[in-house]
């Protein structure tokens, strides 16, 4: 049994305090800040899915993370400083100025999830027409736009002013992030 700094006191950490824990990391980094917790000898579990790629010469299939900048962790609250510490944390998630945590039945239906092989996206934004939008992937990346019109749950238009003429553009929307 370890000790951690409570309001200014020594308490006692219990096994039982163990719990899953929501880690903000760099984006794109997530996969380097999973193998860093590992080798601390931290539980990790960092839900990736398949989706296809395109690039100039290619499409090929690779594995991304389902929430993306995000990673769970299973420790007790005397790892919280070593977990800060590493390269590519931003920080620990919080709820109500609590750290944010994660019933391990929630994490089983995850893994479930994607065991099936049932194609399965995270939707973390809710667009709404008129919002103002950047785009985060493919050769229009980091171009800021108005969102103008829902094509279906899946595609979006941003309208893009460049030159003083306006551009009409169907977007993803894992592309999309709000501004």
């Amino acid at each position: 049994m370890g000790k951690i700094l409570w309001k200014n006191k020594i308490a006692p950490v219990y096994p039982e305090m163990v719990r899953w824990y929501v880690l903000y990391v760099r984006s794109r980094s997530e996969k380097k800040v999973k193998e860093r917790l590992e080798k601390n000898k931290i539980e990790v579990f960092l839900p990736l899915i398949k989706v296809v790629r395109q690039w100039s010469d290619r499409k090929k299939q690779v594995q991304v993370p389902l929430f993306n900048g995000y990673i769970f962790l299973k420790i007790n609250p005397e790892k919280f400083t070593t977990v800060k510490m590493i390269e590519g944390v931003v920080g620990f998630v919080k709820q109500e100025k609590k750290y944010a945590t994660i019933k391990e039945e929630e994490l089983n239906t995850i893994k479930i999830f994607l065991d099936t092989g049932i194609h399965v996206e995270a939707q973390t934004d809710n667009f709404e027409k008129g919002e103002k939008v950047k785009i985060t992937f493919g050769p229009l990346k980091d171009v800021e736009g108005e969102l103008i019109e829902i094509q279906n749950e899946k595609h979006f238009i941003v309208r893009i002013e460049i030159i003083n003429q306006v551009l009409k553009v169907s977007v993803p929307i894992q592309y999309l992030k709000k501004i």
